[in-house]
């Protein structure tokens, strides 16, 4: 299974733009325009869980 970095990194997350998302085991979690709500809903679904919580860019993004 991916750490939720790399499925971040590697995800086709086309249908996320402009979203925030929660990322737990692998896989997303929740999603929506409110990164509290986001959060709150992940942790409720995969508690005591690392939980990665990003904002899906709208355009092309470089990370160093």
């Amino acid at each position: 299974m991916p750490t939720n970095f790399e499925f971040y990194m590697s995800a086709n997350l086309s249908s996320h733009v402009g979203k925030w998302i929660a990322i737990c085991n692998g896989s997303i979690v929740s999603e929506g325009s409110e990164p509290k709500k986001v959060f709150t809903r992940a942790k409720k679904k995969c508690p005591n869980k690392h939980i990665l919580i990003t904002r899906v860019p709208e355009e092309a993004t470089m990370i160093f």
